[in-house]
């Protein structure tokens, strides 16, 4: 019995031995070999864009990154994996460059001068609150990035959160492409101020003082697209400042009243193959606190003059009131009384010109507008496309943004838009029209017939008196194949408004559209989808309350009763077996 037990534990003690040699060989050979990984999300966010790749493969000089994050030991407990994610995505992107991305972790935590240094460039420990068996705390915790490529400045990254993780590919290929690539795309701005009015500007006189300078109204615009490194020229369409030859992209946001040769000069950009963004605005609107409570809103019509160029191509932007029942809720401030003591507060206002934009009014199928679940089209109108006049002249146009089912025209008039004008009961619903509408293809000249138009004289009588010395006539070079994408809202991307949901993403993905680089457009649309919950009608409510209160209960009463039925069936069925036997 002794000899048997013997020779089990020697077979054992052999036996753990080889699994344990098994094991250890297994993880070290094994142990750096990619492993294949699912990407379950309905977006792939986790699953490289081919883009994404390609950039990777085409790098030709080392792009270095450092990552600065706190010890895993010293993280709260739901952050404990971010560092690990991380850097295997990290490795990833360096495999996939032949290590042309080359990256390395760091820990600040208790270095002092990396600690300094890293405020200087801007990067800066945040609280995070940690939750610890029992009680709640707040953590400083270390997590960013920085991508540094010959001796461009660098790409900082200031904050890596688990929520940001799905973002990595974004926050760290996208920065590697701009700094990569040749020369930074160049757009030609044109974006109007507003400009004092003339009450307030004699006011200011009157008092001995200057007038304030003209506002901009698109400045964000602008410092959005330096923040993606595009060189963004400022034009005024004036003769002294045109749009420049070597533009990649021209945008023009907000036009108002522009002249035939301001007009003639986008017509001239457009036909020679120069891709144009171009955001009108047919009306705004002014709200006014009513005597009783509510508010007043009075509309204001704004001519742009691009309506001949438009006309041309068969586009128009409309002019009538749009509105739609899928509107979203603004806040206007309002002052009060309260106890003799005047405040300000902040009150909701509903209307319809507060078009809201979903995800299922967006083309999903078009790069633009991939991935945009939500967009705030305030006080813009819809795009009428005449087919016929486009297929004329060779153009193709693509709908990319549309008003919901549920939207309706009303004349315009200058002055107040009233309730019954925003009320939909009786109206003819004519959604979903067209809201942005990208048109392809060669332009015509739409002032072939006329020729380029005169500059307008100038208002100073010594200029006008002098003899004219400017420029040649120009010329219209070759027609070359372009794209014109018309927007019918301008308000949607000022500085009030452009912070709405990915209304600056839209903008975005619009200009590295035309500028050609979908490289960006492709990796930027890795990203959560926003979703939003659809409106549901009176009528469907109504269904559903009566399914959750009546259906449902009558469909458990009738499954309770042929249950109950079933089962004294065979219970009958058993008692007669019972007497048969008997």
């Amino acid at each position: 019995m002794s000899e048997k037990r013997r020779n089990w534990r020697l077979s054992f003690a052999v036996a753990a031995l080889l699994l344990t040699a098994v094991m250890v060989f297994a993880i070290t050979v094994l142990g750096n070999v990619q492993g294949a990984r699912l990407d379950l999300t309905e977006d792939k966010l986790f699953t490289m864009s081919p883009a994404a790749v390609q950039i990777l493969e085409e790098l030709a000089v080392p792009v270095q990154v450092k990552y600065f994050v706190t010890p895993e030991a010293k993280l709260p407990t739901e952050w404990k994996n971010l560092a690990r994610d991380v850097i295997e995505q990290l490795r990833n992107y360096e495999r996939i460059s032949d290590s042309q991305l080359q990256f390395s972790v760091h820990y600040p935590q208790d270095d002092e001068e990396m600690q300094q240094e890293l405020v200087q460039k801007g990067i800066q420990p945040f609280q995070v609150r940690s939750f610890d068996k029992d009680e709640v705390s707040t953590k400083l915790v270390w997590s960013a990035l920085t991508i540094a490529y010959k001796d461009n400045p660098e790409e900082v990254i200031p904050r890596i959160t688990p929520e940001t993780l799905s973002n990595l590919e974004t926050l760290v290929i996208g920065p590697v492409h701009r700094l990569t690539r040749e020369r930074d795309p160049r757009i030609a701005l044109f974006a109007p101020m507003r400009e004092v009015d003339q009450q307030t500007a004699m006011m200011y006189l009157q008092q001995g003082q200057q007038p304030p300078p003209p506002q901009e109204i698109y400045g964000l615009v602008k410092q959005l697209l330096q923040q993606e490194h595009y060189e963004v020229v400022d034009v005024q369409l004036t003769e002294e400042s045109g749009i420049p030859e070597d533009a990649d992209v021209l945008v023009v946001l907000g036009p108002r009243g522009l002249n035939a040769r301001q007009t003639w000069e986008i017509n001239r950009a457009l036909s020679n193959g120069m891709p144009v963004l171009m955001a009108v605005q047919s009306h705004e609107y002014g709200y006014q606190p009513g005597q009783r409570g509510g508010w007043t809103i009075s509309a204001t019509a704004n001519v742009p003059g691009v309506e001949p160029l438009l006309a041309g191509f068969g586009l128009t932007v409309v002019t009538d009131h749009v509105l739609d029942q899928n509107s979203r809720m603004l806040e206007m401030p309002r002052t009060v009384n309260l106890g003799g003591m005047r405040m300000q507060v902040r009150e909701p206002v509903e209307a319809a010109v507060h078009l809201y934009i979903t995800q299922d009014q967006v083309n999903q199928d078009h790069p633009v507008t991939n991935h945009i679940g939500q967009l705030l089209y305030l006080w813009g109108t819809s795009v009428d496309v005449d087919a016929a006049q486009l297929s004329s002249a060779g153009l193709m146009s693509e709908t990319l943004v549309s008003s919901s089912s549920r939207s309706w025209r009303a004349d315009f008039g200058g002055g107040l838009l009233s309730a019954t004008q925003q009320d939909p009961r009786g109206k003819d619903m004519t959604g979903p029209e067209p809201l942005a509408v990208l048109v392809s293809g060669e332009f015509p000249d739409t002032f072939a017939d006329v020729g380029p138009p005169e500059w307008p004289a100038a208002p100073d009588p010594q200029a006008m008196a002098a003899e004219p010395t400017g420029p040649a006539a120009p010329t219209l070079l070759q027609p070359q194949a372009s794209q014109l994408l018309l927007v019918g809202c301008a308000k949607m991307f000022d500085d009030s408004i452009l912070q709405a949901p990915q209304n600056a993403l839209f903008l975005l993905n619009a200009v590295d559209y035309l500028a050609g680089s979908e490289e960006l457009l492709t990796i930027r649309s890795k990203q959560l989808t926003q979703r939003t919950l659809k409106q549901v009608s009176a009528g469907e409510k109504q269904f559903w309350y009566a399914f959750v209160w009546l259906l449902m209960p009558a469909a458990f009463i009738v499954l309770s009763i042929v249950r109950t039925v079933r089962r004294n069936e065979a219970a009958a069925r058993y008692r007669r077996e019972l007497d048969s036997r008997a």
